[in-house]
């Protein structure tokens, strides 16, 4: 990779690890498509708005516009000045799942202290509560919501994080 010089030390490494991690993240545990992720029906619900394709491992799924499909209605609220992040997830059966944080004081601190994956369930998007959150309400106007992967959640290698492959690094490889 063009950006990454051939010292072969650790800040190296690291580099390469997270090129190939979020390659693989993106290929293999993400959405192909964009879902439209916005409020429910219901207050404290995401819902996708379209169809999308996502993948688990080599394994491709299709999931319809569902409404109501991530409750997050049950949250405490995000502190004055706090930001949290949520993967919303979906398993091979289409089952909607979070996974969140917690409260930091910067949206990229809260995207990167996302808890780790775990090869079971396939990321459609993510939800970053902005301060003071009240989860009993529509969501959209509280915080970030994000179609598939967003640079900055953590990819397994300690110091890194996720950055959407550039066409020209897989190039190099």
């Amino acid at each position: 990779m063009s950006n990454i010089r051939e010292s072969g030390g650790r800040k190296e490494m690291d580099l390469l690890w997270a090129a190939v991690f979020s390659l693989k993240l993106l290929t293999c545990f993400s959405t192909r498509d964009a879902p439209a992720i916005g409020n429910g029906t219901t207050n404290g619900n995401l819902r996708t708005t379209a169809s999308a394709g996502f993948s688990i491992g080599d394994r491709s799924y299709v999931k319809a516009s569902t409404d109501d499909l991530w409750d997050l209605s049950g949250e405490t609220a995000v502190a004055a000045a706090k930001y949290r992040a949520y993967w919303l997830l979906l398993d091979s059966a289409g089952a909607a799942t979070i996974a969140g944080g917690v409260d930091q004081a910067s949206e990229a601190l809260a995207l990167a202290d996302l808890p780790t994956l775990d090869g079971t369930k396939s990321v459609m998007g993510v939800f970053v509560a902005g301060p003071a959150t009240d989860f009993t309400a529509a969501l959209a106007a509280q915080g970030d919501i994000y179609d598939g992967l967003v640079d900055g959640v953590p990819v397994g290698v300690r110091t890194q994080t996720y950055r959407a492959p550039d066409i020209d690094q897989l190039a190099a490889f």
